[in-house]
């Protein structure tokens, strides 16, 4: 068995990322029916696109010539900078020999040199399975390296088209609760006049959503951040619809976006719905979720499911969630690290 060399990844180099891209791949489908991986176009704007708020850190690992191992290490870069989120994947062909915990050592000494003292990471596991993955190999591994569960998520798919008279009630339902606010919606970037409060809403996510046992400042979305992400978000392909809740005084106070790939034909992505404190009760979550999921079947059609992520923790998200149709496939959970 050959050990494993591990380089960083020139992602303009289209058969280098190729290679990476085959393997990552291959180990993040294995056995997960429901796997929802990163298509190499989307890879590639990632990797080789301008972002002001994170930085990737992409590696390859090579046995035998051959691409074996996958890493990725990402950097906040204006915010919560002791922190770093590492991801890694072993080809199911050459599983059992080392090479995943060799390349997690070697993403550890890397966010170690760049004073990172936190290392966050995810994985999945059946849905009949405990939340904190006890017992399952994918879990085990990490605690047997330093790693303390801090957060489980389950993974919950919606078939499209929905139950759209369902999902008109739940919007009629919530009508009376916020008619003192209004609904905005958006295709792609953000219109100009509201960029600043709702980089700050959604910068607001790690502090207004249960986190379990992580801990996270606010993050900066400034006009600047969020106009590059918008960049290379375009260049992988993706296209967002996006709604949000306009308070009387003019406060961007929710939203709620999906994310439809171009080149995964099937899925749309329920990315964020966050409310603000001050304006909950209002039943925005639903209104602003329910709007968007008809506007996307009018304008997504051929779509077949949608896909989204909750924690555990956040019940009344997750009920809202169950009002609408989700159903729960599968489970993740997020354990991190302390590197002193």
């Amino acid at each position: 068995m050959s050990a494993l060399e591990i380089r960083p990844l020139d992602a303009h180099d289209e058969e280098a990322l190729a290679a990476w891209h085959a393997t990552y791949l291959a180990g993040d489908t294995y056995g997960r029916a429901q796997a929802t991986p990163w298509m190499l176009e989307e890879m590639r704007a990632d990797f080789t696109g301008s972002r002001t708020g994170e930085r990737f850190l992409p590696f390859s690992g090579h046995a035998d010539g051959t691409v074996v191992a996958a890493g990725l290490l990402v950097l906040p870069l204006l915010d919560n900078l002791t922190l770093a989120h590492a991801e890694w994947w072993t080809h199911p062909d050459h599983r059992r020999r080392g090479h995943g915990s060799a390349m997690l050592e070697h993403l550890t000494r890397v966010a170690r040199e760049h004073g990172r003292t936190t290392l966050g990471t995810e994985t999945s596991f059946p849905f009949d399975a405990p939340a904190d993955g006890a017992g399952h190999p994918h879990a085990d591994f990490l605690t047997h390296r330093g790693f303390t569960f801090a957060l489980g998520n389950v993974m919950r798919v919606l078939p499209l088209p929905p139950d759209l008279d369902l999902v008109r009630r739940r919007a009629e339902e919530a009508a009376p609760y916020h008619s003192d606010y209004t609904l905005r919606r958006f295709v792609g970037p953000v219109p100009d006049d509201i960029v600043l409060p709702f980089g700050a809403l959604i910068g607001s996510l790690m502090t207004e959503a249960p986190l379990g046992a992580k801990n996270r400042e606010a993050e900066v979305f400034d006009e600047e951040r969020i106009r590059s992400d918008e960049a290379v978000f375009a260049a992988s392909g993706r296209t967002k619809y996006t709604t949000v809740a306009i308070a009387p005084d003019g406060a961007v106070v929710a939203y709620s976006e999906v994310v439809v790939p171009r080149y995964d034909p099937d899925v749309v992505y329920q990315w964020g719905t966050l409310v603000l404190d001050g304006h909950r009760g209002h039943r925005l979550g639903m209104a602003t979720k329910a709007h968007n999921l008809l506007w996307l079947v009018e304008q997504e059609p051929d779509r077949s499911r949608l896909v989204t992520f909750n924690a555990e923790v956040n019940r009344h998200m997750i009920a809202v969630n169950e009002a609408l149709g989700f159903r729960p496939v599968e489970r993740h959970a997020e354990f991190e690290k302390e590197l002193g």
